[in-house]
C-alpha cells in the first residue's frame, strides 16, 4: 500500500519554527502516512529536525520550488504562464510517486498541486484557511497582502475547480470555495494543540486581572483599542505576537503611561502558550474578519473567559 504523501504549502517554515508555532502531525495527522515530503514554493532553508514533529514518527523530506519577484514579473500568476514552472514539480511528484496531494491554501502551492492532479491523475486535496474575496475588499489590509490576492485570483479558481476535496477551517469560507469551482466543500475546524492545553480550574483572581492578547499585531487585527480601555480599570496585559503595528502600540502604550502593565512578546512556543494560558483571567481579541481564529478556540478548551470582538460581526463568547 501507497504511504506516501506530498504536502505543498507557500509558508516559510522557518518563520513558523521562529514563532514556535509548530503542532505535532499537523502534516501528517493521525500519523495516516509513513513518508511525507514537503514541497514550499520559496526558497527557504528550514531546520528539518525541528520540523520532524508535524509528521510524527513518518520519514520527512523537504524540498523547494523557489517563485519570487522573477516568477511574478514573468507570469503574473496567470495558470497558463506558470505551466513551465510548475513542471518541475510534477517531475518531482512523479518520482515520489505520493498516494496524496496535499495543499494548505488555493494559492500558488494549490495551482501546483492541481497541475500534478491533471498530469499524473494523483487525488489532490485543498483545505482553506482564509476567505480571499473577504481579504481583497478590506481596506485595513497593507499593500503587499493586496498585491498577493490581486495576483492569487487565478489560480484559487484553477485550483478548486480541480481538487477532489476541499476542506474549509471555518464555515464562512464555505460560499467562497462555492463560487470557486469546489464541487462539495465541507468544515474540518482548524488543527489545534490539546496535548499541552491546561484546563483552568481556579477563576477567583486577586490583585490586577491578567489579560491576554495573541494574534498578529496587523491592521486588521489591531488591539490599540484593548491597549486604550486598559486607562479605565485595574488590569495587566500581555500582547504576544508580532506584527507592523509593533512600533505603533509600544509608543502608545509609553504616551498613554501604561508601561509597566502592558507586556509585549514577538512570539512564544505554542506548546508554552497552551500551557500557561488558564494563568490568565480574561482573552480578548479583534479582528476584522470573520473567523474566529484558532487563538479562540484553544482559550475556549482551556476554559479561559474570552472576549472577541469582530468587525463582520461582533461577538462575545463567555
Amino acid at each position: 500500500m501507497n504511504s506516501t504523501l506530498l504536502v505543498i504549502i507557500t509558508d516559510r517554515l522557518s518563520h513558523i519554527i521562529g514563532k514556535g508555532e509548530l503542532i505535532d502531525r499537523y502534516y501528517n495527522p493521525g500519523g495516516v502516512f509513513s513518508d511525507v515530503h514537503i514541497l514550499m514554493t520559496n526558497d527557504d532553508r528550514p531546520d528539518i529536525q525541528a520540523l520532524q514533529r508535524t509528521v510524527g514518527d513518518a520519514k520527512l523530506t523537504l524540498h523547494t520550488l523557489p517563485s519570487g519577484m522573477g516568477l511574478m514579473a514573468k507570469t503574473l500568476w496567470r495558470p497558463f504562464l506558470l505551466r513551465s514552472w510548475a513542471d518541475q514539480a510534477v517531475e518531482l511528484a512523479r518520482k515520489i510517486n505520493p498516494a496524496m496531494i496535499r495543499c494548505y491554501g488555493n494559492f500558488l502551492n494549490g495551482y501546483v498541486g492541481a497541475r500534478i492532479k491533471e498530469e499524473l491523475g494523483i487525488p489532490l486535496f485543498v483545505s482553506l484557511h482564509t476567505q480571499p474575496d473577504q481579504t481583497r475588499a478590506n481596506p485595513e489590509v497593507d499593500f503587499k497582502t493586496k498585491v498577493f490576492y490581486a495576483l492569487s485570483k487565478g489560480v484559487e479558481k484553477y485550483t478548486l475547480t480541480r481538487a477532489d476535496k476541499v476542506s474549509c477551517v471555518y464555515g464562512s469560507i464555505l460560499d467562497y470555495a462555492r463560487d470557486k469551482g469546489a464541487t462539495t466543500p465541507f468544515v474540518a475546524y482548524n488543527v489545534i494543540n490539546p496535548g499541552k492545553i491546561v484546563r483552568k480550574e481556579e477563576y477567583s483572581s486577586s490583585g490586577l486581572m491578567k489579560i491576554l492578547y495573541v494574534g498578529r499585531v496587523i491592521p486588521a487585527k489591531n488591539p490599540e483599542n484593548i491597549i486604550r480601555a486598559l486607562k479605565d480599570f485595574d488590569a495587566e496585559l500581555t500582547i504576544v505576537g508580532s506584527g507592523s503595528k509593533e512600533q505603533e502600540l509600544a509608543e502608545l502604550a509609553n504616551e498613554l503611561k501604561l508601561n509597566a502593565r502592558i507586556h509585549f512578546i514577538p512570539a512564544m512556543p505554542n506548546d508554552e502558550l497552551c500551557r500557561t494560558m488558564h494563568e490568565y483571567d480574561l482573552f480578548v481579541g479583534h479582528s476584522q474578519y470573520s473567523e474566529f481564529p484558532k487563538t479562540v478556540l484553544e482559550a475556549s478548551l482551556c476554559g479561559l473567559p474570552i472576549l472577541f470582538r469582530s468587525e463582520e460581526h461582533t461577538s462575545e463568547l463567555q
